[in-house]
């Protein structure tokens, strides 16, 4: 970002021109998709712009980052009750709050899927690392009398990527070869098992 927003004013011109982004996006395609497009989206001129992005892939990146943080809010709102569910419950309530959200916008987050190789995805992959680890804490901070996993952060390192890439794969592709419910069961399956072979009985 070239300047950080301060006043509440500024802060409101890069909220809009956030929203913006993704509108866009979600109607014209990544491909399409131009400063210009977004300026008027906004109703704000090109210069307000550059004022806070240098560029569209700024643009983009800062939309990514609020869609994470969109995301980890969803999920935080339905974690009490997953924390006191069996390791499978709470991956596939992890799993369907995820793919809610993804459904409230899907013609972005198809977009974005299928863009995702073009993108700069290493902040927000960092960002959704943390959250997942926060979260795989909290449970077995929940339940430490009945389970330990073996290093936690690389488990969930683990998880957390192959199961990103997973879903982008899923949602890149023009026809899913299965329902969504299936591919949240073996994903389910999938993660549950690897993590209860890695936990030892307390």
């Amino acid at each position: 970002m070239r300047r950080k927003p301060t006043q509440q004013r500024s802060r409101q011109v890069v909220a809009a021109l956030i929203e913006a982004t993704a509108q866009t996006i979600a109607r014209r395609g990544l491909e399409q998709t131009t400063t210009n497009h977004i300026a008027a989206r906004a109703g704000v001129s090109v210069g307000s712009v550059y004022q806070y992005f240098h560029n569209k892939e700024e643009l983009v990146a800062a939309l990514l980052d609020k869609l994470v943080e969109d995301l980890a809010q969803t999920v935080d709102r339905g974690l009490p009750l997953l924390l006191d569910a069996d390791l499978a419950a709470t991956v596939r309530g992890l799993l369907h709050a995820a793919f809610a959200f993804l459904g409230g916008n899907e013609k972005l987050y198809l977009e974005l899927a299928r863009n995702w190789h073009r993108l700069d995805t290493q902040r927000a992959l960092r960002s959704i690392e943390r959250h997942m680890q926060e979260v795989f804490r909290l449970y077995a901070l929940r339940h430490y009398r009945e389970i330990h996993v073996e290093d936690l952060p690389v488990a969930v390192f683990v998880l957390t990527n192959s199961t990103v890439f997973t879903i982008l794969r899923y949602l890149s592709l023009p026809d899913a070869p299965f329902a969504r419910d299936k591919l949240v069961e073996e994903l389910t399956e999938m993660a549950a098992g690897y993590l209860l072979g890695r936990t030892s009985a307390r």
